[in-house]
């Protein structure tokens, strides 16, 4: 219980020496992506670009975190970034592909979904622009 006439500091408020010479290590983007921590993993993946200790595929990594906290404007940037790289990884483009659906950009969207890989994924997003298309009467 904490008092006035007892101050709170003195020699057993003080860590110990072990708890001074003890750090944290830093996480690994696999430990933080598997607890959906999308703002620590874009934290690390951000400090490891900056340092110059990128993770294959950053720009990727990123544009999921992005993607998956909500942050579609930061999302289609990373995944645009990404699908200018000479060897772009074929899952690119159906990710830049659901951030222009999310985004409301269905035109873009829908030429993206294109150019992706066949998937499952490809194919619930092609379903879905087509089911926008026949809400705005685009298709009989």
């Amino acid at each position: 219980m904490l008092s006035r006439a007892k101050p709170a500091v003195g020699r057993g408020v003080q860590p110990t020496d072990k708890k001074k010479k003890k750090g944290r290590k830093i996480p690994k983007l696999e430990e933080l992506l598997s607890k959906r921590d999308f703002t620590g993993a874009i934290t690390l993946l951000e400090f490891k670009r900056h340092v110059g200790e990128e993770e294959e595929d950053t720009n990727l990594w990123l544009g999921y975190c992005a993607f998956h906290l909500g942050d579609y404007k930061r999302a289609l940037e990373e995944y645009e970034n990404a699908t200018k790289e000479e060897n772009c990884n074929s899952e690119v483009w159906v990710n830049l592909a659901c951030t222009y659906f999310f985004l409301g950009m269905y035109k873009q969207a829908e030429a993206a979904g294109f150019k992706a890989s066949k998937s499952r994924l490809q194919n619930r997003l092609l379903f879905h622009l087509a089911h926008k298309h026949i809400e705005k009467g685009q298709i009989n």
